[in-house]
C-alpha cells in the first residue's frame, strides 16, 4: 500500500511495522527523515542490528538473502537497508526481492531507499510485489500551498509562528529545497525564540545566507565561467554550506539538463516547448542554452549524473574521497574545462 510521508509516524503508532518499506523520491530531507523515523521505531521494537547494502557496480544481490537467513549471535532482529541510489534492481535484483518477499521472516525488516520511480518502473513485478506486502512512501517535491503548509508546520515544531508574507519569502528563497528551508527556520528559532516572525526578520536572516549563493554558483557553472565558479564554490565552503545540499541541487539541475537535451536532440521537440515543459523561465534560458550548447548530447549529462551520484555516496560515507574536491572537478568539467574523458 502507499502512504504519504506525513502519515508515517501516526501509521506506525497505530499499526506497527510492516515487513517491508520502500521510500522513493528525489527530495533528500523528507527521505532522510522518513528513514530515521523508521529506524528509531524499529529499534524500539527490538531491531537492534542494522545492515546497509549499497547497490553499485558489481553488487551481489544474493547478499540480501544471506543476511536475511543468517541472524547475528548478538541480535534477534535485524533491519536490512538496501540503498538503490541512482540504480534499478535489474533482473537479478528483481528476482531476489521477489524471493525475499515470498519468504518473509518476522526477524527481519527491509527498508529500500530509491530514486523517484516513473510509471513504467512502478508496473514492474518487484515493485508490485513490494506494494502488495509492504508500504511504499513516495517522496514528492513540495510546491505552492503544500510547501507553505510544510514551512508552517516546521515553524510550529520550533515554537515559531510567521506571517503569510514571511512564509512566502522563505518558500521563494528556498525554491522547494526543504533542507535549506529547515536550516533557515532553525536559525530563526535560535535568534528569536518562541515568537511570531515577520517579513523584516526573515529578510534579515536570509539576506546574508550563503546558501542562496548556491543558485548563483550553479548558474556560473552552466555559463562556463570557470574562475568565477572556483571562487564561488570556495565561498560556499567557507560559509559552511553543507555538501549534501550542493549535491542535491546539482543532481536536480543535471538531471533536468539531461532530459532537456534528450527532448531537443532525440525527440526533436521545439525549444520553447521544451523550456515550457521543464519550467525554464525567460530569465534562465540564456544560461541553460550555454550549457546545452557546450554539451548537446544527453549521454554527456548522464555521465555527469553518474559522477554526482558518486559524490553523494562520498557525502553519505559509503564511498571514499573528498566531496569538495570532487565537486570542484565536476563543476569545472560542466563549465567546459576538460578534466575527464567523456564519451562522444
Amino acid at each position: 500500500m502507499k502512504l504519504k510521508s506525513a502519515q508515517l509516524g501516526q501509521h506506525l503508532q497505530r499499526y506497527g511495522l510492516a515487513p517491508i518499506y520502500l521510500l522513493t523520491g528525489d527530495e533528500p530531507l523528507q527521505l532522510n527523515e522518513c528513514a530515521d523515523t523508521l529506524r528509531t521505531f524499529a529499534r524500539q521494537q527490538g531491531f537492534s542490528e542494522r545492515i546497509v547494502l549499497t547497490v553499485e557496480v558489481g553488487f551481489d544481490w544474493n547478499n540480501l538473502i544471506q543476511y536475511a537467513n543468517n541472524l547475528s549471535l548478538f541480535a534477534s532482529k535485524r533491519l536490512l537497508e538496501v540503498h538503490l541510489n541512482n540504480k534499478l534492481p535489474g533482473n537479478e535484483g528483481s528476482q531476489v526481492l521477489i524471493t525475499y518477499v515470498n519468504h518473509l521472516s518476522p526477524q527481519n525488516l527491509l527498508l529500500i531507499i530509491a530514486q523517484k520511480l516513473d510509471t513504467n518502473q512502478q508496473k514492474t513485478k518487484w515493485f508490485t510485489t513490494v506494494d502488495n506486502q509492504g508500504i511504499i512512501i513516495p517522496i514528492t517535491t513540495l510546491e505552492g500551498s503544500l510547501l507553505a503548509t510544510w514551512i508552517t508546520q516546521r515553524l510550529s515544531q520550533s515554537s515559531l509562528q510567521a506571517t503569510v508574507e514571511a512564509i512566502n519569502i522563505i518558500a521563494e528563497r528556498c525554491q522547494g529545497h526543504l533542507l535549506a528551508a529547515a536550516q533557515e527556520i532553525e536559525k530563526l528559532s535560535l535568534l528569536y525564540g518562541a515568537s511570531t516572525i515577520d517579513t523584516a526578520q526573515v529578510l534579515e536572516v536570509v539576506a546574508d545566507s550563503a546558501r542562496f549563493e548556491l543558485f548563483a554558483w550553479i548558474d556560473t557553472v552552466l555559463k562556463g565561467e570557470v574562475q568565477q565558479s572556483i571562487r564561488q564554490l570556495a565561498g560556499l565552503r567557507g560559509e559552511g554550506v553543507e555538501p549534501v545540499l550542493i549535491t542535491w541541487i546539482l543532481n536536480r539541475e543535471i538531471r533536468q539538463l539531461c532530459q532537456i537535451t534528450y527532448a531537443l536532440r532525440q525527440d526533436h521537440l521545439p525549444q520553447q516547448q521544451v523550456f515550457k515543459t521543464y519550467q525554464v523561465w525567460q530569465s534562465r534560458q540564456e544560461t541553460v542554452l550555454k550549457a546545452i550548447s557546450r554539451y548537446p548530447q544527453s549521454r554527456i549529462w548522464q555521465q555527469f549524473l553518474t559522477k554526482i551520484v558518486k559524490i553523494e555516496q562520498i557525502v553519505k560515507g559509503s564511498a571514499v574521497g573528498n566531496p569538495w574536491d570532487e565537486l570542484q572537478r565536476l563543476s569545472l568539467q560542466i563549465a567546459g574545462k576538460n578534466l575527464f574523458n567523456l564519451s562522444p
